[in-house]
């Protein structure tokens, strides 16, 4: 009972902290592009969560943020879990928010035995069987209510050219297509997206616009790619993202920034994203651990946020949604990525669920690009 009357008072107090403003992200960007966020279990199976509050008010899309990966829903063959999968819809539903499932096909996060069968490794034809199936079930079963799909996640490599996958060495080269294909079948109504990251690379930047124009010669349906756009103070360069979507725009798809989050701490190997990267704990890259960003860090966060929302308002007719990966950093998978255990500071957020600078200056920017729509790097 203690809990619970705790929750309570802290949720009460999450409003007090809100902005007195009729102002939202969603609606001050409504004229421009949809705002959306990731949420996990945390957020919406506990109606009282402070960050469901907040994604409630502040966003109107919702991505699963794990909770629709095949190891989730499938983790045996024949054997579904939808319980969580359909608490995250009914909370986008209820909510009346445009809902992402994420995602369909991908070489993580998936279980091994989709590439084994008794004696070794899957034939293709075994393979192709399971992806179908498994991306009729899923997407069939939320036919109508998920607004649009992450179909294949993170197939190229920074060069442009397919990575090396368990999908790709039992099917071939086909194996996208083909998952676009199997999820159009299942919904011919939904938006199919792919997605992935460093897509600020121009090697993966061409690799994945060939592609596009592959699929469009080919008659496959495809809406839009998938920007990841997990970022540093640093870089990568606003400029390199612009190129992409401007370069998507000129192949007929949308642009969307899907996993959006701005780290502010020390990174042990640069600008990357790739999942399957990790570091040892080490002080040096935990700079701020007792949870109080310097004010000039603060400063500079809010600078980077502006200046890549500057840039996706210049091209608003290009984008349809940005998402934060997140919505506070109490939660940032940053906080265990790509070293455990360390307090990193990417959202709009802080850990006490009160809206940072950052948050205050990109509410302000759309009325700035009324009266100066070239707005750039604004001081």
């Amino acid at each position: 009972m203690k809990t619970i009357l705790l929750v309570i008072v802290s949720l009460s107090q999450l409003f007090a902290l809100l902005p007195s403003s009729a102002e939202t992200l969603k609606g001050v960007y409504s004229p421009y592009f949809t705002i959306g966020a990731a949420l996990g279990a945390y957020a919406f199976a506990n109606p009282e969560s402070p960050v469901g509050a907040i994604a409630v008010r502040e966003f109107s899309s919702v991505t699963a943020e794990n909770e629709m990966k095949p190891e989730r829903l499938q983790p045996r063959e024949g054997e579904f879990r939808w319980d969580v999968a359909d608490r995250f819809v009914e909370f986008g539903e209820r909510n009346g928010m445009k809902i992402i499932g994420h995602c369909l096909v991908w070489h993580s996060q998936t279980p091994r035995w989709f590439f084994q069968k008794e004696g070794g490794k899957a034939d293709r034809d075994t393979l192709v069987r399971r992806m179908k199936a498994h991306i009729h079930a899923v997407v069939g079963r939320y036919k109508g209510r998920v607004h649009g799909w992450d179909v294949v996640n993170e197939a190229f490599d920074d060069a442009g050219t397919l990575r090396y996958s368990p999908w790709r060495d039992g099917i071939g080269d086909d194996f996208i297509e083909l998952a676009f294909r199997f999820a159009h079948e299942a919904d011919p109504d939904a938006e199919l997206y792919y997605n992935d990251f460093n897509m600020f690379r121009r090697g993966k930047r061409e690799g994945v616009v060939r592609m596009v124009r592959d699929f469009k010669a080919k008659g496959v349906h495809i809406d839009a790619v998938g920007l990841q756009t997990h970022t540093r103070l640093s870089g990568p360069p606003v400029a390199e993202y612009e190129a992409t979507i401007e370069a998507l725009a000129a192949a007929g798809v949308k642009a969307m920034i899907t996993e959006l989050d701005v780290s502010v701490l020390p990174s042990p190997w640069g600008h990357t994203a790739e999942i399957m990267s990790s570091q040892e704990y080490r002080a040096k890259y935990d700079p701020w651990k007792d949870g109080n960003l310097p004010h000039e860090k603060q400063q500079e966060l809010t600078r980077r946020y502006r200046d890549l929302f500057a840039m996706f308002l210049r091209h608003a007719d290009a984008i349809d949604r940005v998402t934060f990966w997140g919505v506070c950093d109490r939660t940032s998978w940053l906080n265990n990525y790509p070293v455990r255990g360390r307090t990193d500071y990417p959202l709009l957020f802080d850990r006490s669920y009160r809206p940072k600078p950052c948050y205050d200056a990109l509410i302000a920017l759309p009325s700035l690009h009324k009266t100066s729509p070239g707005v750039g790097n604004l001081p």
